[in-house]
């Protein structure tokens, strides 16, 4: 490259050479691309030296474009450096004019919450309080799961606010230093309480490290869309964040420790305590089936005896009149936690997928909506051939983004003759073996949870209010709390369960324990080959160490 001598001497006190830009150009070639090939060179203005970049591409207008005055060194060792980074950000933002790069950042927040707003068929309305509430519109094509598009809304605006009240402005995005921003917010919402859904703190309890975990990602899908061109949906504002997925995990483990320390099912788990638990949830079935089929299911017999008491008087005699706990029609209550806590020991299903069921394709077809982005399954039943018995399978559709199928065969068995309606196997007494009836566990749940036809495997015991709903998910998680974990007689917490979740890992560590392939495991549970990974090899290490306490070098020495 020919330069005047007096420029070509100031170029080199600094810092360039043909060598340096040489150097600069291979190592961020990736970055910098094609279009964005040229040479640095300096302008005098008014007695003062000033950076500019000259690009080869003449489809650039105009060709040479300023970077910075050369008194200006930043961080930067040289003159010359400073230059480089300063034109390594302006190519991450095209060049962009410098009205549309300094903006606060929460003026493109805004427009991605609107475009969230959209895809979940959102609209804010005013409460009871008077204050704004998300909800959904019914006569809309929604593209994304509602319920994670509300999440993400809230989350974002909480964003928007902290970058309007700290003036983050958005050139900053494209920064490698913007990380300390991103550390700074880690922070922020770490420390603040839990709020309500009108913004109002509501106890004194902060945020659990899965609840800040979504906070980051919502952010970084946000950086994402800032990044993704326009043809693809995205904003195509910038080249590239520095926000990648290895830091957000970096920082939760800086600011929480190992999430494994947290998690006691990783030591609590034993093929013992797994069985007793299954055994807790299959007896109590047994006992509730066993006492409908015997009542032929009257279930005014049934809830006399299961659930009526003497009503006392004042003066501490009783009344002689049997009253019966409400609500009508239901033997169970609050019991459900054993059906559907057995279902998860013996198939791995989330919470939602079972609690949420369907009972049929039919039903599902009629009352699941927006069943092209929304976790949502259903029950279908198959026929069997020649010996082989009729079962089920729930269908699970779009739950963590996956579709699959889980075969269900697990058999109830009864003493007595279960109603006509029922499907069920007989089996003669033969030996010491009493005569029983076997009856598949989703025949009994359809059964006993309402006889006529409702669209819910679990429907709603507030069936006046909610006439084709199912049991909420905090209302069923209470049920649980009490019911499995904190009761006397059951008291699961000390397993180590201390929430549903608990039960999917017990699964997948039983199967592994049984010798089940990962890739089984996987198809089953619906879990990632990463995370069963990990459960085989802390099984598999287990059973190992077990296998070398029997066969110990001293025994083996010995023989």
């Amino acid at each position: 490259m020919k330069k005047s001598s007096e420029k070509t001497k100031v170029l080199e006190s600094l810092g360039w050479s043909d060598s340096n830009q040489s150097n600069f150009f291979d190592f961020n070639k990736n970055h910098i691309g094609d279009r964005f090939k040229g040479t640095f060179t300096i302008k005098k203005i008014k007695s003062k030296w000033f950076w500019y970049f000259k690009f080869s591409n003449d489809k650039i207008s105009p060709r040479t474009k300023y970077l910075c005055s050369c008194d200006d060194i930043g961080n930067s060792k040289t003159s010359f450096n400073h230059a480089t980074q300063i034109f390594l950000e302006k190519v991450n933002i095209s060049f962009a004019n410098k009205n549309v790069i300094e903006p606060n950042l929460s003026k493109y927040i805004d427009e991605y919450i609107k475009k969230c707003m959209i895809d979940g068929g959102l609209v804010y309305k005013e409460n009871l309080k008077g204050n704004s509430e998300l909800t959904s519109k019914d006569d809309v094509v929604r593209t994304k799961n509602i319920k994670t598009m509300t999440r993400r809304v809230r989350m974002l605006s909480e964003l928007k606010e902290y970058c309007i009240e700290n003036n983050i402005k958005t050139i900053e995005l494209s920064k490698n230093d913007f990380r300390n921003t991103y550390r700074d917010y880690l922070t922020h919402i770490k420390d603040r309480k839990k709020k309500n859904r009108d913004g109002e703190s509501k106890s004194n309890n902060k945020l659990a490290r899965s609840t800040v975990k979504l906070h980051l990602q919502t952010i970084r899908m946000f950086f994402n869309w800032m990044v993704e061109p326009k043809d693809m949906g995205g904003k195509g504002l910038i080249k590239q964040h520095h926000i990648t997925i290895d830091y957000q995990n970096y920082l939760l483990k800086e600011f929480y420790g190992d999430p494994s320390t947290h998690n006691r099912i990783y030591d609590d788990f034993s093929l013992k305590n797994y069985e007793t638990a299954s055994e807790d949830c299959i007896k109590y079935i047994r006992e509730v089936w066993n006492l409908y089929c015997k009542y032929d299911g009257d279930r005014e017999k049934i809830r006399e005896e299961r659930l009526s008491y003497n009503k006392k008087m004042s003066d501490g005699t009783y009344s002689g009149v049997i009253h019966k706990n409400q609500p009508k029609n239901l033997i169970v209550m609050g019991d459900i936690v054993y059906f559907i806590s057995l279902l998860q020991l013996r198939y791995g299903f989330r919470i939602s997928e079972i609690l949420d069921s369907y009972r049929n394709v039919d039903v599902w077809e009629e009352h699941a909506s927006n069943k092209s982005t929304q976790m949502s399954s259903y029950f279908r039943k198959v026929e069997g051939e020649g010996e082989e018995r009729d079962y089920y399978i729930l269908e699970i559709k779009n739950s963590k983004k996956k579709d699959r199928l889980v075969p269900i065969v697990d058999n109830i068995w009864s003493w007595y003759e279960p109603p006509k309606n029922v499907n069920s196997i007989h089996i003669p007494s033969k030996e010491k073996v009493k005569e029983r009836w076997e009856t598949n566990i989703i025949d009994v749940i359809f059964e006993i949870f309402y006889p006529y036809e409702h669209p819910k495997t679990f429907p709603s015991p507030n069936q006046s209010e909610k006439p084709n709903k199912g049991y909420s998910n905090t209302y069923y998680l209470n049920l649980f709390k009490e019911k499995c974990v904190n009761d006397n007689q059951y008291n699961w917490g000390k397993y180590g369960i201390t929430s549903t979740h608990n039960l999917r890992s017990y699964f997948v560590s039983y199967m592994f324990s049984k010798s089940a392939s990962i890739e089984l495991v996987c198809r089953i549970s619906g879990h990632s080959y990463q995370t069963a990974h990990k459960f085989y090899q802390r099984i598999n290490t287990k059973m190992l160490k077990n296998q070398l306490d029997i066969n110990s070098i001293k025994n083996i020495l010995r023989k």
